[in-house]
C-alpha cells in the first residue's frame, strides 16, 4: 500500500512539473531564442531597405531548353500583367522547337508567365521555380527554364 501511494504521488508531482512547463509564457516575460542563446531583436527598416528583394526582376533572362540544348536571351524586364505583347527573344530560340514558336509574353496575376505565337495562341506557360525564376509546365512534354541572365 505504501509502494503503491509513493507511485502514485511520484505520478502527480511529475504531471504538475510537466504541466507548468507546457503552459504559455507569463505576459511581457521576452524567452528570446531558448535553443541558440541568444534574444529577439526586432528588425530595422532603415537598415533592411537596402538589402535588395529575393523577388526582384533582373534587366535580362536566359530561356534554356533542356532537351534541345538551346539557350537565348532575353533583353529588357519580363512583362508587366496584362495583355501579351512582344518578347524580344535572342536569335538563338530559333535552335528550340518549343521556343521558336514564341513571339508573344505576358504576366499574368497569379505569377505564372506565358508565351503565345503570333496568332495569340499559348504554347508555353511558366510558373515560379524552385531555384530558377520559371519553370514550364504547359506542355507537359517541353522542359525550358528561365534564369537570370550574365550581361
Amino acid at each position: 500500500m505504501n509502494f503503491t501511494a509513493t507511485v502514485l504521488g511520484t505520478a502527480a508531482a511529475a504531471l504538475l512539473v510537466i504541466a507548468k512547463l507546457q503552459a504559455a509564457p507569463e505576459p511581457g516575460r521576452d524567452l528570446g531564442n531558448s535553443f541558440a542563446g541568444t534574444n529577439v531583436v526586432s528588425l530595422d527598416r532603415t537598415t533592411t531597405g537596402s538589402i535588395r528583394e529575393t523577388g526582384a526582376t533582373p534587366a535580362a533572362v536566359r530561356l534554356i531548353d533542356l532537351r534541345s540544348g538551346a539557350s537565348c536571351k532575353v533583353a529588357g524586364s519580363q512583362p508587366a500583367p496584362g495583355g501579351f505583347e512582344p518578347v524580344p527573344l535572342g536569335t538563338d530560340c530559333a535552335a528550340s522547337p518549343e521556343l521558336s514558336k514564341v513571339s508573344q509574353w505576358r504576366a499574368t496575376g497569379d505569377g505564372t508567365l506565358e508565351m503565345a505565337d503570333a496568332k495569340g495562341r499559348t504554347v508555353m506557360r511558366f510558373m515560379p521555380g524552385d531555384g530558377v525564376l520559371y519553370e514550364s509546365v504547359y506542355p507537359r512534354d517541353a522542359l525550358v527554364t528561365i534564369v537570370p541572365a550574365r550581361s
